[in-house]
């Protein structure tokens, strides 16, 4: 088991990435992490969210029942679809302990691996490549995607 500052128990990690089901204005992205925010207090849980206008990607951390419901809820949640769950295991420590949902929200022209690089920087050295790696694959993807509707257009 883990010692942690909220007792014994084995923390968990999740990762997961989603498509929002349409386009999000600044104000609802800002009530919607009000939200997580306030649920994840109450329920012990940090970790960050990454959003661009195309793609979610989130890493929560705590008690691993908490993280799953947490995850379970977000399952159901009409903001989103295309959600696919890209790691979820044990973990020795926090890495964003301070942060009860840290969030970016990625500029036009961003990449997801820029944001993801700058809240990275505190963790572990396998966290945070496994983090850019999936945000490196997103970017990748997006790039691809630009290239083919730019040789229809």
């Amino acid at each position: 088991m883990c010692e942690t500052v909220e007792g014994t128990f084995r923390l968990y990690c999740l990762v997961y990435m989603s498509s929002p089901s349409r386009e999000m204005n600044r104000v609802e992205v800002q009530a919607l992490l009000r939200r997580a925010k306030h649920n994840n207090d109450r329920d012990g849980i940090t970790g960050i969210l990454i959003h661009d206008s195309r793609r979610y990607l989130q890493y929560l951390e705590g008690g691993q029942a908490e993280v799953e419901a947490t995850f379970a809820r977000i399952s159901v949640d009409r903001r989103h679809h295309a959600i696919m769950r890209l790691h979820g295991l044990t973990i020795s420590r926090r890495q964003f302990p301070g942060w009860a949902m840290a969030s970016k929200i990625a500029g036009e022209g961003d990449s997801l691996k820029a944001s993801v690089e700058r809240l990275t920087q505190q963790c572990d050295l396998e966290v945070a490549d496994k983090l850019l790696r999936f945000a490196e694959a997103r970017d990748r993807a997006a790039c691809e995607k630009a290239a083919r509707l730019a040789r229809f257009a």
